[in-house]
């Protein structure tokens, strides 16, 4: 299976541009390939690019190498003028506003902590090529445990 493949499973409009090999950490520089986005705010529909900026978002390791997504995000123009924001950036699916890690990860490192005390999850976390402290671990394990109770 090809590494553009896999990363479809994450959001269908993210393409490979290009990777790199840095020691232990597998670097994948990525664009979004879509033009047509809703705007997160009231729902219109824009075509019209902004600008673009740039994030960096761990996942999973693959073999033995740390993975880190560097995504090119374009931001959209909002053509509704009755809308209260005139720009709206392209919605990462796969990871929560500002994070530095995918959904898929923080699931990966919470199932982890919770089976053992942080210290324990960080040295068994590390030796699967993630790089978390034993703070992170404790900082996901509240989140999730959190939005579950306000789910129930």
């Amino acid at each position: 299976m090809e590494l553009n493949e896999l990363l479809k499973e994450l959001d269908t409009n993210l393409v490979i541009r290009k990777i790199e090999k840095s020691d232990k950490t597998l670097y994948l520089y990525c664009d979004i390939d879509c033009m047509i986005v809703k705007c997160k705010y009231c729902g219109t529909e824009s075509h019209s690019v902004h600008s673009k900026y740039t994030r960096t978002i761990s996942d999973l390791p693959i073999q033995n190498y740390q993975v880190k997504l560097i995504i090119t995000v374009p931001k959209f123009f909002c053509t509704n003028e009755k809308c209260s924001h005139k720009t709206f950036a392209y919605p990462i699916p796969f990871a929560d506003k500002n994070s530095l890690r995918t959904n898929r990860l923080d699931d990966y490192i919470y199932q982890i902590g919770m089976k053992s005390s942080s210290l324990d999850a960080e040295k068994q976390i590390s030796g699967s090529h993630v790089s978390v402290s034993n703070n992170t671990i404790l900082r996901i394990i509240k989140k999730k445990q959190s939005l579950s109770s306000i789910m129930r």
